[in-house]
């Protein structure tokens, strides 16, 4: 029976519970902006980005007696009543990111079973599992995103100095160092071990992967990088 994992736990845990997909959206939709200007013929118009994903289940319980299913009801609203990670039998190598409760978990109650819909609100993209890449002396290597979109990443330098790091789209230096700091390209925040604030030695942009294989340069002395990212999906 095909169903979800939610939160480490899957569907099949709770007794009679029946998944139908009913809605999950080839793509996000484009976060979209038209303009109208005075004395101009139709829009302009200017994207930005992706809007949330919205994954929609109907779903049965079919087991049990009345009060019964209505105790395992009770469960499943308690599990689905935060947010966390959801992985779906059918692409069980990606993970979606739901960051919205459950939007509807209306019950319709019949005498030999149950139904109700579930609505999950999602992040645009999709994740494979966390890689990290490890170089020692590096001065130019080659990191692989088998994803469609481009990975955040969480770089970590070792060395001293001055330390430029490049990609083909971007690139940063980190100014006088002398310990570990770590650059999070998600979060935009530049730190050490003990999570001492260290953007005021970064200047530049913050690397991303794109899809395929990133050369990035590594120059000055650094006798450690550590390249941690997950495969990015749209």
């Amino acid at each position: 029976m095909m169903g979800f994992t939610f939160r480490g736990i899957h569907t099949s845990e709770f007794k009679g519970l029946v998944i139908k997909t009913i809605n999950n959206p080839l793509s996000p939709a484009k976060r979209i902006q038209r303009v109208n200007v005075m004395g101009c013929d139709g829009e302009y118009v200017f994207e930005s980005g992706y809007n949330n994903k919205f994954l929609e289940f109907r779903c049965s319980l079919a087991n049990g007696t009345i009060i019964e299913r209505r105790q395992r009801a009770r469960e499943i609203a308690s599990w689905l009543s935060s947010t966390g990670d959801l992985v779906l039998d059918y692409e069980n190598d990606k993970t979606y990111k739901v960051i919205k409760t459950v939007s509807d978990i209306s019950l319709s109650m019949e005498q030999a079973w149950d139904e109700f819909n579930i609505t999950f609100e999602t992040e645009p993209l999709q994740y494979g599992g966390l890689m990290t890449l490890s170089f020692d002396n590096p001065s130019t290597v080659v990191v692989n995103n088998q994803g469609t979109y481009e990975a955040e990443t969480i770089i970590s330098i070792t060395g001293t100095g001055n330390v430029t790091v490049s990609s083909l789209d971007y690139s940063f230096t980190l100014t006088g160092m002398t310990e570990k700091i770590n650059i999070d390209s998600k979060k935009m925040l530049v730190y050490t071990e003990n999570k001492e604030n260290m953007i005021s030695k970064h200047l530049g942009s913050f690397i991303k992967l794109k899809p395929g294989n990133n050369t990035i340069t590594v120059t000055s002395s650094v006798s450690n990088m550590t390249v941690k990212f997950q495969d990015t999906y749209i």
